[in-house]
């Protein structure tokens, strides 16, 4: 299938600037889903975040709205603890307005009850993973990809570091893999420069997000949406 093309937008104040808003209208032709990453926003609370949802979607636009809060344990700005970083996602799963909430997997910490609330309230998740750090094998990222997929989520996300072509590889065979064992979407993301293939060629593995930037990059690696939507032209013969 076509990947889907996913615009990060990361505010750091309470409201979006008509800057901010002028640029996520700008590039509406060129992204599907809208990532607004709330965790650099001060004291982020439902009722801004609502607000912020409610003013993006009266832009009109033919898009989808993600919202991630990542904690800096994470790889994010987020100062909240896990009480209340949990607390937030459950509250912000009954905005109407949000059509996709991220929720990160960690060994360390059980989130399986709060997607089952986020998912009674009518949220939709996100289910992802990140390792900043290195590339695990392949075996561990399809390990990890069945742990995504026990959270209840429809979209299963993988981003890892790359320290070599051959970890490249490893991230997009295990995509591939994942794709054909797993009935929810799966994405995979091998971070930096020398991962920027795994973010054109998404669809060609069996991935179906891959993200870009409204203006600059949030994640390492991450390119303009406009120059990724027409990188990905090239693997839309894989939706044929």
């Amino acid at each position: 299938m076509k990947s889907q093309i996913v615009a990060s937008l990361m505010p750091d104040t309470r409201t979006l600037s008509d800057t901010e808003l002028a640029k996520v209208t700008e590039n509406m032709p060129y992204f599907d889903i809208l990532e607004l990453r709330i965790d650099a926003i001060p004291q982020c609370d439902v009722e801004s975040v609502a607000q912020m949802a409610s003013t993006l979607k009266q832009l009109n636009g033919d898009f989808q709205l993600l919202v991630t809060y990542r904690t800096d344990s994470q790889g994010g700005e987020g100062a909240l603890d896990e009480a209340d970083y949990q607390q937030l996602l459950i509250d912000l799963s009954s905005i109407t307005e949000i059509d996709w909430l991220d929720v990160e997997w960690t060994p360390a910490v059980n989130r399986i009850d709060m997607c089952r609330k986020m998912i009674a309230q009518g949220g939709m998740i996100v289910a992802s993973y990140h390792n900043f750090d290195e590339t695990p094998s392949v075996d561990v990222l399809k390990k990890t990809y069945f742990h995504l997929s026990q959270m209840g989520a429809s979209h299963l996300k993988i981003a890892v570091m790359p320290q070599s072509r051959q970890d490249v590889l490893v991230l997009l065979q295990a995509v591939s893999e994942a794709s054909e064992a797993l009935t929810q979407w799966v994405t995979g993301i091998s971070m930096s420069q020398l991962g920027l293939i795994t973010r054109t060629a998404q669809a060609a593995f069996g991935g179906c997000l891959t993200f870009g930037a409204l203006d600059e990059a949030v994640a390492p690696g991450q390119v303009p949406v406009k120059q990724l939507a027409e990188a990905t032209k090239l693997y839309d013969m894989f939706d044929k």
